[in-house]
C-alpha cells in the first residue's frame, strides 16, 4: 500500500498539515531518517517549497531534526504529537461546552422575571448537555447542591462516555455537593464506580423512565429514551421544594455508600 495516498494526507490535513506538508511527513516517515536530498527527490517539490515546509512541521513539533557530518537529517516524531493535539482540542472542546453553558445561563437570568414560573420542553442531546452543564454553574456560584433520581445509566449510555467523566471531572472540579439515589439493580455498573457525589441505592420497583435532578428552584425532567431526547426545565419554587421533599424521604431509607466529602450546602 502506498503509504501516501489520498487517505494518509486526508487524515494528516486533519492535525492542521497542508497536503504539502502531509507529503513531505509521510515521506519522512517512509525513510524513517532523511536528509533534504531524498526528500525533494522523492516529492518532486521545488527546493524552497521543502525547506519551508518542512520548518513548519519543526516549528508544529511533527518533525524533529540532527546535524551529523555536515547534513541535517529530519526524523518525524511520531505517535506522541498527534495525542497530545488530541488531548489539547479535548480540553478546549470542554472549556468551549462550559462557556457556552455559562453565556446561555446569563441569557435566560436576562429574560426572566424574578418570581415567575416557567417551564421549558428541550429536544436533543446537546440540549441536555447545555442545561446540566448550567445546572453545575448554577450551584458552584450560589454554594448549593443538586439532588438527582433516576436509574444512573442513561448518560453513559446515550450521551456517551467521554461526556459521562466529563461532568464527573467537572463536578469535583467545582467542588458541587450533590446526593445521587440510583436503581439498586444496577449498584455494580463500571459507570457506578466513576460517579463522584454521595450516593444512594433504592430497590428497582421504584423504576421509572424520567430521571430528574432537582437545584435551587429548578427541576430538569429528562427522557433518554424518548425520541428525539427530551429535557423539561421547570423553574417553580413551591415544585421543587416538592420534589425535594420526595427526593428527602427516600433518601432517609436508601443503602448509602459515600463517594465524596462534598461541602456542606446552604
Amino acid at each position: 500500500m502506498n503509504i501516501s495516498n489520498s487517505m494518509e494526507i486526508s487524515f494528516l490535513g486533519k492535525f492542521g498539515m497542508t497536503k504539502t506538508e502531509a507529503k513531505i511527513y509521510l515521506v519522512i516517515v517512509r525513510f524513517g531518517e532523511t536528509a533534504i536530498g531524498p526528500i525533494i527527490k522523492s516529492t518532486g517539490l521545488h527546493r524552497g517549497t521543502v525547506y519551508n515546509s518542512i520548518n513548519d512541521l519543526v516549528k508544529e513539533g511533527f518533525v524533529s531534526f540532527i546535524d551529523k557530518g555536515g547534513l541535517r537529517y529530519y526524523k518525524a516524531t511520531g505517535e506522541k504529537i498527534f495525542n497530545n493535539l488530541l488531548a489539547e482540542r479535548k480540553h478546549e472542546n470542554e472549556k468551549q461546552e462550559t462557556e457556552m453553558a455559562t453565556f446561555f445561563e446569563k441569557i435566560n437570568e436576562i429574560q426572566q422575571k424574578p418570581g415567575d414560573n416557567e417551564v421549558s420542553v428541550l429536544y436533543g442531546k446537546e440540549a441536555f448537555k447545555t442545561s446540566l452543564i448550567s445546572m453545575l454553574n448554577y450551584c458552584e456560584k450560589n454554594s448549593c447542591e443538586f439532588v438527582f433520581l433516576g436509574d444512573g445509566r442513561e448518560i453513559n449510555d446515550n450521551i456517551g462516555e467521554g461526556f459521562y467523566l466529563y461532568i464527573q471531572k467537572l463536578k469535583k472540579k467545582m467542588n458541587v455537593p450533590c446526593r445521587i439515589i440510583l436503581d439498586k439493580l444496577h449498584q455494580k455498573h463500571n459507570h457506578h464506580k466513576l460517579l463522584v457525589g454521595n450516593v444512594g441505592y433504592m430497590s428497582n420497583r421504584m423504576y421509572s423512565p424520567v430521571n430528574f435532578w432537582i437545584y435551587g428552584n429548578t427541576i430538569l425532567l429528562v427522557l433518554f429514551q424518548a425520541n428525539p431526547l427530551t429535557t423539561i426545565k421547570i423553574r417553580s419554587k413551591n415544585l421543587a421544594d416538592g420534589f425535594r421533599n420526595y427526593f428527602e424521604c427516600l433518601w432517609e431509607t436508601a443503602e448509602k455508600r459515600q463517594e465524596l466529602k462534598c461541602k456542606k450546602s446552604k
